[in-house]
């Protein structure tokens, strides 16, 4: 593997959402007659060879592996920005911190939250709280709150089996920092706030969701960004129409510029 090398900024590749054998539903736990055994280095191996640039670690409302997949990219060029995968009422939420933060601090906010420690990695377990609160809770805790897979059945919200008038109250959210979509033709639809109900423009992202190693980059997003922090993820969300890009968007747009 690569030496690390200081960032200079530009574009970066990079996956929003990854989980670890930590979460239930990944494949060494979904089909154990495999003997898997995915370790950290896989899927760190797996995303260097994938190009990517740095990658979410968001394992279902558990920390547990974050220290574990950092220590593996350790000496690599990718940087891993730890993550949890929320279990709302309403939805799942990505709850993003610094690649410098402490993974004490992300466990407290789980506490705050009510997610007992028995239920760690079950995506399945919901807290009381509804999405926008969490993402309150989120901000408070100096993390960047994203609601995932928004389009996809049953836990990306606006796909939810709930009201409407709830749907858009989260998506209202002032805590909300962007959206994760599976189906990149809605990006710039959700981009531009035209999708019927949703008039809210958001930055969006897409990510891998990936419950297997082999699963890791198959959905980048491309961001511009002076510095690998939250800030320069914020910063970037600013001016999303020019520096958020999915592949093929910035395929055409460099062909254009060549």
């Amino acid at each position: 593997m690569p030496t690390s090398t200081p960032f200079m900024g530009g574009f970066i590749k990079m996956d929003f959402h990854v989980h670890t054998p930590v979460s239930y539903c990944y494949d060494d736990n979904m089909s154990p007659e495999l003997g898997l055994r995915t370790q950290p280095e896989h899927i760190v191996q797996a995303a260097v060879e994938a190009g990517l640039d740095a990658m979410v670690v968001s394992d279902h409302n558990a920390v547990t592996n974050i220290k574990p997949m950092q220590a593996a990219a350790a000496g690599t060029n990718l940087v891993i920005f730890p993550a949890i995968e929320l279990t709302t009422t309403g939805g799942h939420l990505l709850a993003i911190f610094d690649p410098e933060d402490d993974v004490d601090h992300m466990a407290r906010l789980l506490d705050r939250l009510e997610f007992p420690e028995s239920e760690s990695g079950n995506g399945s377990y919901s807290t009381h709280f509804w999405l926008d609160e969490c993402a309150r809770a989120v901000v408070d805790f100096g993390g960047l709150a994203i609601a995932a897979h928004i389009d996809r059945e049953p836990r990306g919200f606006v796909a939810g089996y709930f009201e409407r008038d709830i749907k858009k109250r989260i998506h209202g959210s002032d805590f909300l920092a962007g959206l994760e979509i599976t189906d990149p033709r809605g990006k710039p639809d959700w981009e531009q706030g035209k999708v019927r109900h949703y008039t809210k423009p958001y930055p969006v992202v897409q990510g891998s969701d990936a419950h297997g190693h082999a699963e890791v980059g198959r959905r980048p997003t491309h961001l511009y960004v002076t510095e690998l922090t939250l800030k320069g993820f914020r910063d970037a969300f600013a001016n999303y129409q020019d520096f958020v890009k999915f592949p093929k968007e910035l395929e055409r747009e460099t062909a254009l510029t060549d």
